[in-house]
């Protein structure tokens, strides 16, 4: 049996420990022991970035926020599905040191390092705080829930009110917020429907060979109206 490896440990924006793990090639991320995210499994990430670039392809200067970095399977989708030269990309990592991680113990070992792009920005801001005013107006919000339950304050909830409305209000007009869950999360279609959303929602599966699915929440403000 291949033993586990603790690559680096950190302290999250929680408080938490943030561990990254080295298991027979792989790489994982965990806080206290729970697994947030995995270097191989990064499909459903992927899946719900490009459906919800879509829209946003013909846009001059496309704003994507991601509520934590994980391996950056979404981000690098996102830099793929919106090339171009103005579009900008900005990170609330789950913990300060983590962007180092990719240059420092995981260079070689992923595709590529996500980071590496002049348009990806990195925020001092957690994925807990209220996403700042200067960020009014983006297209798209990513979050995937795996990871924010695992090293969510205590009472914080996707679900809520006061959550859900900051998100809304930091969206423009057609803007999408994309949520991926590995379980259905309890009273979120509603919430969502109920600060104003319209919803979509689907399951893929954990990888391409995987019978196991994870559930993505696709969440439209209005309608999108291309600005030129």
């Amino acid at each position: 049996m291949k033993p586990r490896n603790t690559v680096a440990q950190t302290e999250s924006c929680t408080g938490l420990t943030l561990d990254l793990i080295e298991h027979d090639g792989r790489f994982f991320l965990e806080c206290e022991g729970r697994q947030m995210d995995s270097s191989k499994l990064g499909h459903p990430a992927r899946t719900i970035v490009s459906l919800m670039s879509r829209p946003f392809r013909p846009a001059k200067q496309p704003r994507i926020l991601f509520l934590g970095l994980g391996f950056g399977h979404a981000l690098t989708m996102a830099r793929k599905a919106l090339p171009q030269e103005k579009a900008s990309f900005v990170i609330f990592p789950e913990a300060a040191q983590l962007p180092r991680w990719f240059s420092e113990h995981l260079a070689g070992q992923l595709a590529e390092d996500p980071l590496d792009d002049e348009r990806v920005h990195l925020e001092s801001a957690s994925p807990f705080d209220l996403i700042p005013q200067e960020y009014a107006g983006c297209q798209g919000i990513v979050a995937d829930l795996d990871q924010l339950d695992a090293l969510a304050p205590k009472k914080w909830s996707i679900s809520s009110e006061s959550v859900l409305a900051g998100y809304y209000e930091r969206l423009k007009n057609g803007g999408l917020l994309a949520l991926i869950s590995s379980r259905p999360v309890q009273k979120l279609e509603k919430a969502l429907k109920k600060s104003g959303f319209d919803l979509a929602i689907d399951l893929v599966p954990f990888s391409e060979k995987s019978k196991k699915n994870r559930t993505l929440y696709l969440a439209r403000k209005g309608h999108y109206q291309r600005s030129h």
